[in-house]
């Protein structure tokens, strides 16, 4: 791959033995020989940049270019929930809060909020906020935003209000939202619904403002074509403050290797998600920076935890202390993660630091193997091949400690596309890897998705667990929800429906001109950057 092998590891092993552990179960060539084409010094042609991805103009003009994977669906808020079109909402339109860098929840069309029982809640609007047509953001466009999404069965926006009961005008500046039972985490959920102006919407119809949307957000759009480019333009008159660059273009790049040639040739300001084999050549590049951010996004290893052999507790425990951590985030991933004990990352509220990772000790392993009663029976391993950062590597170097302890795996990978409707319908029968990083950077959502019973995707809950969840909801106090969060890490641990690995750490690649650092919660907001000289 071009660059040295690490040392090895005490009592573990280099990226080397990983990955030839997990070539020994059948699924490591083809990912090798994907990395071996892209890899640098002479194996393979480095791609060129595309011929619609043009430099990127310096100087008065302003301008940046940044790469995303896909383009967007949809420029209509209420129609699409996925992260790629959530960064260019976040540009054009404006939520009634906003999650902050550091993962808290700050204000943006509502100057404060307030509760006493976390049931009803009140919003106080900011004065001055417009849309881009000039008319005034006013409670009624908020109330009307709300109602049409709750109203609207297909669209996926509506998962995002489905706590709330009844929404009313208290006075030209106040909104009052009811919900159906306690919900402390409230004012972050809202800082996923972009307000829009009900006069313009209802004038231009739901096909032509998805096309022409207008918003009251630090940029306008000028044009956009599909699959090409998304131009922005800064609103002068954002409330505010009208953001540094004067011009930011969004462009779709399927590709891995031509998001790569874009940033090398200046035709891209700003790439997410570089691959970690990598950061080591772009980093000794010039007029290129590599910026690292801890994520929001926890990778783990689900267990159906309902049918044998993994309902007996003692193969569950084997086998998450069978498993180094730290070979496969240092040595597999180059340091492109951090070893975790529990669902949430850092930055996340309902994070313990005094929740470490389960440790490394195969001897125990081998230990809880024998008085599990395990008779040696193939286990199912199913995990996205086409997800994340060496997918198919993290997936065989599990599988490798598992079989070292007698633990029998047979993989199956698989795209995301068919994976994610088996774990949405709990038809995974064994184990599987997956992540969870909840946008609104709050424990309530994997608790939701990933615990409670009736919601959770999880095989495994308990009235414990059910109890404390609706308790941290109705707690007001952080430090109280925070206690009874944590308490359900515990209960989790002790039981282990999950066996957590690592958080996410992301590696971005900026043009030296462009001051802009990344997030946690993989968000480009270019209202954040400025240009440099």
């Amino acid at each position: 791959m071009g660059t040295t092998e690490p040392p090895l590891r005490r009592n573990g092993l280099t990226r080397r033995e990983l990955l030839r552990q997990g070539a020994m179960l059948g699924l490591g060539a083809s990912a090798l020989g994907a990395l071996a084409a892209c890899a640098p010094g002479g194996q393979a042609p480095q791609p060129a940049a595309p011929a619609a991805v043009a430099p990127t103009p310096s100087g008065p003009a302003g301008q940046i270019t940044v790469a995303q994977s896909s383009d967007v669906l949809t420029l209509d808020p209420s129609k699409d929930t996925s992260p790629i079109s959530l960064n260019v909402f976040k540009s054009i339109f404006d939520q009634l809060t906003d999650i902050r860098r550091d993962g808290s929840v700050g204000p943006l069309l509502a100057t404060s909020w307030k509760s006493q029982d976390a049931i009803t809640w009140e919003f106080t609007l900011v004065p001055g906020a417009r849309f881009h047509s000039g008319e005034p953001v006013t409670v009624e466009d908020v109330l009307w935003t709300y109602q049409a999404i709750m109203a609207d069965a297909r669209s996926p926006v509506q998962a995002y209000t489905v706590a709330i009961e009844k929404i009313e005008k208290v006075d030209d500046r106040t909104v009052r939202f009811v919900t159906k039972y306690p919900y402390a985490p409230f004012p972050r959920q809202v800082s996923l619904i972009s307000i829009l102006p009900r006069a313009t919407y209802e004038r231009l119809g739901p096909e032509q403002f998805a096309l022409r949307p207008v918003g009251s957000g630090p940029y306008k759009v000028v044009e956009w074509r599909k699959d090409d480019q998304l131009i922005l333009e800064t609103n002068a008159e954002y409330f505010g403050g009208a953001p540094a660059i004067r011009r930011v273009v969004f462009r779709p790049v399927p590709s891995e290797s031509s998001r790569l040639a874009g940033l090398e040739s200046g035709a891209l300001d700003i790439v997410p998600l570089l691959p970690p084999s990598e950061l080591q050549r772009l980093r000794r590049l010039s007029g290129i920076r590599v910026e690292l951010v801890e994520s929001n996004r926890n990778l783990y290893v689900g267990i159906n935890t309902t049918t044998p052999p993994l309902d007996n507790l003692k193969l569950r425990q084997a086998i998450d202390v069978a498993i180094d951590r730290q070979a496969i985030t240092r040595d597999l991933l180059s340091g492109l993660g951090k070893p975790v004990g529990q669902p949430v990352a850092a930055v996340t509220f309902g994070y313990d630091p005094a929740i470490p990772p389960s440790p490394y000790d195969p001897e125990l392993a081998r230990r809880l193997v024998r008085e599990s009663g395990y008779r040696g029976e193939e286990i199912l391993f199913q995990y996205p091949n086409n997800r994340y950062q060496f997918g198919n590597e993290v997936a065989q170097a599990v599988a490798s400690a598992l079989e070292a302890v007698g633990i029998r795996v047979k993989l199956e990978g698989m795209e995301y596309s068919a994976f994610f409707p088996l774990w949405t319908g709990k038809r995974l029968s064994g184990l599987h890897l997956f992540a969870f990083g909840p946008s609104i950077m709050d424990a309530d959502l994997p608790l939701s998705s990933l615990y409670e019973t009736g919601p959770s995707r999880g095989y495994w809950s308990s009235p414990e667990v059910d109890a404390l969840i609706k308790q941290q909801r109705a707690a007001i106090d952080p430090t109280e929800r925070q206690r009874l969060i944590s308490r359900i890490w515990q209960i989790s641990k002790e039981n282990v429906p999950y066996v957590w690995l690592y958080t996410e750490i992301q590696a971005y690649g900026i043009r030296e001109r462009v001051d802009w650092k990344p997030r946690a919660d993989e968000r480009l907001l270019m209202q954040e950057a400025k240009l440099r000289g």
